[in-house]
């Protein structure tokens, strides 16, 4: 054994990483964040934009749903209920115990 290879024995050499663990996970942290900050003022700016139209056409709309209202009332009663039966009694058996 040479002495360049009992330096290297010594020293561990073995090659360094092809890439920077730590580096990497910042830039895709950083990548990240600023995806999302485009995508929530891309969505504030869609949803002001359909508040502002909702808004302009409130007197119409209203005009038409308040009719509708009274008539579709005992439906969304009924289905609101079936919902609220559906979500908390998921875990009940046909005997009525929880399990």
């Amino acid at each position: 054994m040479t002495a360049e290879q009992r330096l290297a024995a010594f020293l561990g050499e073995e090659a360094a990483p092809r890439q920077d663990l730590a580096f990497v996970g910042a830039v895709m942290g950083r990548v990240a964040r600023r995806e999302l900050a485009t995508r929530l003022s891309t969505s504030a700016v869609f949803a002001a934009a359909a508040a502002a139209g909702l808004w302009a056409c409130a007197p119409a709309l209203s005009a038409i749903i308040e009719p509708l209202a009274q008539t579709l009332l005992p439906a969304a009663v009924l289905l609101t209920l079936t919902a609220a039966f559906v979500v908390f009694g998921h875990g009940l058996r046909p005997d009525g115990i929880r399990r």
